[in-house]
């Protein structure tokens, strides 16, 4: 296992408290679709987690989650920060934060029950619902949940600020360090003698999460 893939539910919650948008991967006629969505997510009692979309019953993204109910999802954030390992040509290392999975999707026909999973949706973007949820007013508004049944996360490239939320004590990348804006922070690219030369590479391979 790679030492950037994590199991435990505290860093996927971070994860996925960080990020904004899931892409679902869904089949289209024997082809891949992806579609991008807002989403919430809880845990079970048990320990699993549920993911929450919503969306229009009728749209094409509604279709195939008819015809189809098995998925893949993936969301990811971070590739602000990024490092540049020279001499080597092309070390960009951007850092990131990812998870994917896969899952079972289920259409929420039962009022309260879509009224929940609204509201754990709603709640990631918004502190206050601005508005109330009534039940009985949501019979056109399509929620599908999301059974989890794989789901890992990676954080590749750990920013400091990344190391201490999760309490992480990798090597951060040298290079020269750029900020939010594109701006240089730092220029540690050179090592001290007595410490091993740091990879130059970014670390990702055709099979990693992006």
């Amino acid at each position: 296992m790679r030492k950037e893939l994590y199991l435990d539910h505290p860093t996927i919650n971070w994860v996925l408290d960080h990020c904004k948008i899931l892409r679902l991967g869904l089949v289209d006629d024997g082809e891949a679709y992806v579609v991008p969505v807002h989403y919430g997510y809880e845990e079970t009692a048990d320990g699993h987690y549920r993911l929450y979309v919503h969306g229009t019953r009728d749209g094409h993204k509604g279709q195939l989650l008819a015809t189809n109910p098995t998925v893949g999802f993936e969301t990811d954030g971070g590739h602000e920060h990024l490092t540049y390992t020279p001499p080597k040509e092309g070390a960009f290392g951007p850092a990131f934060r990812s998870v994917m999975g896969h899952g079972q999707v289920t259409t929420l026909i039962d009022m309260n029950a879509k009224a929940h999973a609204l509201r754990v949706l709603l709640h990631r973007y918004v502190r206050d619902i601005p508005v109330a949820l009534h039940p009985e007013k949501l019979a056109k508004v399509a929620v599908w949940q999301i059974d989890v049944t794989d789901i890992s996360a990676r954080v590749h490239h750990p920013t400091a600020a990344w190391q201490a939320a999760l309490g992480l004590h990798e090597p951060v990348s040298r290079g020269i360090h750029y900020g939010d804006h594109g701006e240089v922070l730092s220029d540690d690219a050179v090592a001290p003698a007595n410490e091993p030369a740091a990879d130059a590479t970014s670390g990702a391979s055709v099979n990693d999460q992006a």
